[in-house]
């Protein structure tokens, strides 16, 4: 057999072309990427609104997505503590109605089944129909239930009707809908980045901290930047910045920022501080999880501290009523290894007792919304 000599060589330059030119591609940054190199510290309007805020704001729920009073407030609750037998018998009533946003988390929580994508199409397109962008983009052929349960009855057609909502929000000064807007269909130029941060700006002088949190997360994560621009570990001082403007939204009690930043960077942050939030977390989380492993893992935690951690953790199972749920045996179990003397029979009752109490005193914010349903 005759070896075709030129065809190997052909091929071989062809492939190493192909390896400098991708080479190449990662290592030209996008307008994102540079934006994003430039560290937070351009961030200099969110910074200023994280130096003059101060903990915490007596209204707990100053950035909840629904307030009680609202008909969404407990069911979406429900939805967030992932009881959503509670949440379809609220919800029913509401849809029956005509409540667009109840049609939304109905349709939300309706899956489970390879035959439930009938009706969630059913009632995502009523919402829409009726007003909901959110509804009208969960049926756009991009949406990534158009591959799950609603195959078959996504089009392009609602896509189109959910940015012209968003677009007549937008117009009408809704700056949640401007920056989905933008959001939804960006492209990875610089001055798109600029404009987002200035979205993200006036989101959050209305406490609406999603997408500042998820700007946070990018920093931190260096999301944006290429493989070779990339650190193992943010530069010290930019770990500082990013923590400054954390504290902007953890003072306005916003829980998902104590649960996925200031836990994880607690030496950022001075202990007075840490032990401030830690009893703010147990009135406006719903899943107290900051609280017990926060006075869990301090070495010179009292008995009382961690009869209060061992508390937090014994809500989680009130609040969900789950049989395979057991928050408070698994802290016992963390109380062994951690060469900690068990809780005693008098203190399991102490326990239960403070649970119950904090669970009727708490004050939760709600997180998710219909761009976030599933935090």
């Amino acid at each position: 057999m005759k070896i075709n000599k030129r065809l190997i060589y052909r091929t071989l330059f062809v492939l190493i072309c192909i390896g400098v030119l991708s080479g190449a591609y990662l290592m030209m940054p996008s307008g994102f990427q540079s934006r994003q190199a430039e560290g937070p510290e351009v961030l200099t309007e969110l910074l200023k609104m994280a130096e003059e805020s101060q903990p915490f704001n007596p209204d707990p729920y100053i950035s909840s997505t629904y307030r009680p009073g609202d008909p969404l407030y407990e069911p979406v609750l429900a939805i967030q503590r992932e009881r959503w037998d509670i949440a379809q018998k609220l919800l029913q009533p509401l849809v029956d109605q005509g409540n667009a946003d109840a049609m939304y988390w109905l349709a939300h929580i309706s899956g489970g089944s390879i035959y439930a994508g009938k009706e969630i199409a059913r009632l995502f397109q009523k919402s829409a129909e009726l007003g909901n962008p959110y509804a009208a983009l969960r049926l756009d052929v991009s949406s990534e239930d158009c591959s799950l349960y609603l195959r078959g009855y996504c089009d392009p057609k609602w896509g189109e009707l959910g940015r012209k909502i968003l677009q007549q929000r937008a117009e009408q000064g809704d700056v949640k809908a401007e920056y989905y807007l933008l959001k939804y269909d960006e492209n990875s130029s610089e001055d798109v980045h600029k404009k987002l941060e200035k979205l993200v700006t006036e989101n959050a002088k209305n406490h609406y901290y999603q997408p500042l949190m998820r700007m946070v997360v990018d920093y931190n994560d260096q999301s944006y930047l290429t493989y070779f621009e990339k650190s193992k570990e943010l530069d010290v001082e930019e770990k500082k910045i990013i923590s400054k403007i954390v504290m902007l939204m953890v003072n306005n009690n916003y829980s998902p920022a104590i649960l996925n930043f200031v836990y994880f960077n607690q030496d950022l942050y001075k202990e007075k501080y840490l032990s401030e939030v830690a009893r703010a977390s147990i009135k406006i989380n719903t899943n107290p999880f900051f609280c017990s492993h926060y006075y869990l893992e301090k070495e010179y935690s009292t008995r009382s501290k961690i009869i209060t951690a061992a508390a937090c953790s014994n809500i989680v199972d009130l609040m969900k009523d789950d049989e395979n749920e057991d928050s408070l045996g698994t802290f016992k179990y963390l109380l062994k290894k951690n060469k900690l003397s068990p809780l005693t029979e008098s203190e399991d009752i102490q326990v239960k007792n403070i649970a119950s109490n904090m669970l009727s005193e708490m004050t939760p914010m709600i997180y998710i919304d219909e761009m976030n349903p599933r935090l």
